[in-house]
């Protein structure tokens, strides 16, 4: 990128405190220790940081000029002077995609986002060029710095959007003013700052209010809530699912196993044979989204299935790890009821002889948490596996649950910390076994399936 400071000046609505106006500016940072020569620095402000503290260091780090919110001393560089630079930075990369040519697919819903993300990718790469979100930097901060690597030759973009508090999903949506937007799903997740399951709804469909004139929005009409979602006039509609009559469907499982799923998806009546290397029917219903995302965009239905096949993912989430005694499901990137759901069918279904789940608290789930949890314990209990070891806060909810909806009492462990889960891998490494280990990721399950390899 290649922008004025009088660029910067315009597009923020800021004032020039120090330095020259024509002075070019060469990229955007808001981290001082990676900042780049020619790069304008931006200081964020949150609860455990200030920008502010390094603006002296960008400079002399090379740094053309910095993005402020209060009054510095003279620097031999552009200083700018906003009311608040997270703002500043979204307009910024606002500016960015309004002046790209790519066309954007926008991704949001309770769960399912990373993996749609990731396969919409694949499939535009067959394409074109594509700029895709980072990880699952879906955030305020994580979908500008995205933006920021737009480039003229990129001819698609596949941006993830994420929340927790109201607002969000339509600030972003506003910033990258998607061509086409889709709606994974709507479940109970991030409660705490959306409230309830009708502040999720009013959320999640804000991304259409902000979908361009003639574009799309992609929904399956068959989930739960889908029905309240409300889509303007000025959008087309694409729709998906497992069955019924929608312009994408799914009409037949070929093979399904750990390794991944055949399958054969009808795309607008053109059925196309596909394969997709994560397990479970939900991450079949998430190629379903992403071959949606394909036929809005006119993509012959074997380039769709071509990036499908293709497409990789990041670690932590439903990540099979296969040894000669045991057979890992590495699902501890988060949780959700609706994932929790999800990933226990998945391990029901497995052909090993002793299926062992080791599950953790569902976060962010406010005054439902203890429902939900309970609701997780009878799932538990009716998936059909051996044995259940549980940890957090909620662990005596979901065991009695799981007890009184059926399950051996003495098949289910209860442990205060991960490093009492290392006394029982003994017993859980054993010939056959599947073991799934699932949730939210500040409960840092990941160690335990660091214990488990370890022995594997």
């Amino acid at each position: 990128m290649n922008y004025l400071i009088k660029d910067i000046i315009e597009i923020t609505g800021g004032t020039l405190l120090s330095g020259k106006e024509d002075s070019t500016i060469t990229g955007i940072s808001t981290d001082s220790r990676l900042i780049k020569e020619g790069e304008l620095f931006i200081a964020l402000k949150g609860e455990n940081f200030d920008g502010h503290q390094f603006v002296a260091s960008s400079i002399a780090n090379g740094a053309s000029g910095a993005l402020v919110m209060k009054q510095t001393p003279e620097y031999p560089a552009a200083i700018i002077l906003v009311k608040e630079t997270l703002k500043a930075l979204g307009d910024i990369a606002g500016r960015i995609r309004h002046d790209s040519r790519a066309k954007l697919v926008g991704i949001t819903g309770s769960n399912g986002k990373t993996t749609v993300k990731e396969l919409c990718a694949a499939i535009l790469e067959t394409q074109g060029p594509t700029l895709k979100t980072d990880k699952n930097y879906n955030n305020l901060i994580g979908v500008p710095l995205c933006l920021f690597k737009m480039h003229s030759e990129h001819r698609f973009a596949v941006i993830e959007m994420g929340t927790n508090r109201p607002g969000e999903i339509g600030r972003l949506s506003q910033i990258a003013d998607p061509d086409i937007a889709i709606l994974t799903n709507i479940n109970h997740a991030h409660l705490n700052g959306l409230g309830s399951i009708e502040g999720i709804i009013a959320e999640k469909q804000s991304i259409f209010s902000n979908t361009r004139n003639g574009g799309f929005a992609i929904i399956n009409p068959t989930l739960p809530y889908i029905d309240q979602i409300k889509i303007p006039d000025h959008l087309q509609i694409l729709t998906f699912a497992e069955e019924g009559r929608t312009d994408v469907r799914l009409k037949d499982i070929l093979r399904s196993d750990l390794s991944g799923t055949d399958f054969i998806a009808s795309i607008a009546g053109r059925e196309t044979r596909m394969h997709i290397s994560l397990p479970g029917m939900h991450n079949v219903t998430n190629a379903l989204a992403a071959c949606a995302c394909g036929l809005a965009l006119n993509i012959d239905p074997e380039a769709i299935a071509a990036g499908i096949a293709g497409a990789a993912f990041p670690g932590m989430r439903s990540e099979i790890i296969i040894s000669e005694h045991m057979t890992i499901i590495n699902d501890t990137y988060n949780a959700s009821p609706a994932s929790m759901d999800a990933a226990l069918k998945m391990l029901g279904s497995a052909p090993h002889s002793s299926k062992v789940a080791i599950l953790g608290d569902m976060l962010e789930l406010g005054d439902d948490s203890r429902d939900l949890h309970q609701q997780l314990g009878r799932n538990v209990a009716s998936s059909h596996i051996d044995r259940l070891v549980v940890t957090g806060t909620m662990a005596r909810i979901v065991a009695d649950a799981a007890i009184e909806a059926g399950m051996d009492a003495t098949a289910i462990d209860m442990v205060a910390d991960i490093e009492d889960i290392k006394p029982l891998i003994g017993s859980i490494n054993q010939k056959d076994a599947c073991v799934l280990v699932k949730a939210s990721r500040a409960l840092q399950l990941d160690r335990v399936v660091n214990y488990l390899k370890a022995v594997a």
